[in-house]
């Protein structure tokens, strides 16, 4: 069974705004003949550095080891080993995030928390999700809330993974993936159980 990472979601958002800069420049191109094309990875670092998400202005990010202590603990499940954190900074935008994975026998939960910073370049994927309805045979896609926070659920029926995802004013995402077997129940006992308002009072 194919195991979907939080990076992989963060590389593929990263992928799409690409494919979109990339686009953009095209379109460009033929308006003006001696415009130059922009090296996706220069446009990828101007979309991280340049956009602000809400026309928010990205400021400091929250400590690293402040997110690992809104990390829940997961009912039934054991945490595996320390929580993984980040910071990075990237011509002068900073984001942060921690991650821990949970096991019990075979199944797995992950929860990770990102501060974006206002980063619109890192937070248009997950921004979509909130805004997207869709019920297929194969997948359930939709917005809800939780702790009155706006968030999604996204459900692959046939592999019994997906994601819950929370938003915290704006700028800090709260992930929760289901991987080997855990539940959709799982996904949101966790999700209903992370300390908010915390976080939303270390974002101010």
């Amino acid at each position: 069974m194919k195991q979907h990472s939080t990076k992989s979601l963060v590389l593929t958002a990263i992928l799409t705004l690409i494919i979109s800069s990339c686009s953009k420049k095209e379109d460009e191109t033929t308006k003006s003949a001696n415009q130059t094309t922009t090296n996706p990875m220069q446009q990828m670092a101007q979309n991280m550095a340049g956009g602000a998400a809400g026309n928010k202005t990205p400021g400091v990010a929250i400590p690293a080891k402040t997110l690992a202590g809104f990390l829940p603990s997961v009912s039934g499940y054991s945490a595996k080993g320390d929580p993984e954190t980040m910071e990075m900074e990237m011509n002068g935008a900073k984001y942060s995030n921690a991650t821990q994975s949970y096991e019990n026998a075979e199944k797995r939960v992950k929860v990770s928390i990102f501060d974006y910073n206002y980063i619109a370049g890192l937070t248009a994927a997950y921004s979509m999700m909130m805004n997207m309805s869709v019920e297929t045979n194969d997948e359930s896609l939709h917005s809800e809330k939780f702790s009155d926070y706006p968030g999604w659920i996204n459900w692959k029926k046939k592999s019994n993974t997906g994601t819950v995802g929370v938003v915290v004013n704006e700028r800090v995402f709260v992930v929760v993936e289901a991987q080997n077997g855990a539940t959709l129940d799982d996904l949101k006992s966790v999700a209903n159980n992370i300390n908010y308002s915390g976080i939303a009072s270390a974002a101010k």
